[in-house]
């Protein structure tokens, strides 16, 4: 599952504005404040997600993605937010092991071997208590949460859980975040917009 949020500014409705910039600096002011937008919502979003689940932001900015605007024919530019990017590896789940309680797991790896997950708790979202799963391990070098699926030590499966996306699509985040923009967007543009008006004296 991807996202993507699109912001549009169509500039016929700011043509007062920018006829009081010199020829080219009127496209610049209009794709720095769509830019400055969606990095501010970006931080939004992250901030509504971390609300919710038990996840680092360094974790979450890594599946989210600012495609910087660009003109999309006519007057209208548009900017884009992307859940799960492909520079974020394609992956579209989160492994259990972010969940987990981290400072058992370094010491575990530390010493060189495997943990059951009846040694450890992990926690999803932020509200509940914690919780084990029977019978899983992590391997890959702490990195990955595994569970056999057969009665034999082969094969074995990675044990994820949601994504950044389902995370942030629940109707309270994308409104919250979607209400920010629409709140704050006239803000930064008529601070690009006077920032270009002074360049182009």
């Amino acid at each position: 599952m991807t996202f993507s949020i699109s912001f549009r500014s169509n500039i016929e409705d700011m043509q007062r504005d920018l006829n009081q910039l010199r020829k080219g600096l009127g496209d610049q002011a209009i794709t720095s404040a769509l830019n400055k937008t969606a990095a501010q919502a970006k931080t939004q979003m992250s901030a509504a997600i971390r609300r919710e689940f038990n996840i680092s932001a360094a974790l979450v900015r890594e599946r989210l993605q600012i495609r910087k605007a660009t003109r999309k024919g006519g007057a209208t530019f548009t900017a884009l937010l992307i859940g799960n990017p492909a520079t974020g590896g394609g992956k579209r789940s989160i492994n259990l092991v972010h969940f987990l309680e981290k400072n058992a797991t370094a010491k575990a790896f530390k010493r060189g071997r495997n943990l059951r997950l009846d040694q450890l708790r992990f926690k999803i979202r932020k509200t509940g208590g914690k919780q084990m799963l029977k019978g899983a391990f992590i391997g890959n070098q702490g990195r990955t949460v595994f569970i056999r699926t057969g009665g034999a030590r082969l094969p074995i499966k990675a044990v994820r859980s949601i994504g950044v996306p389902q995370m942030f699509m629940a109707r309270r985040n994308t409104t919250a975040v979607l209400n920010w923009i629409a709140a704050n967007f006239p803000r930064i543009a008529k601070a690009e917009f006077d920032y270009y008006t002074t360049r182009g004296k």
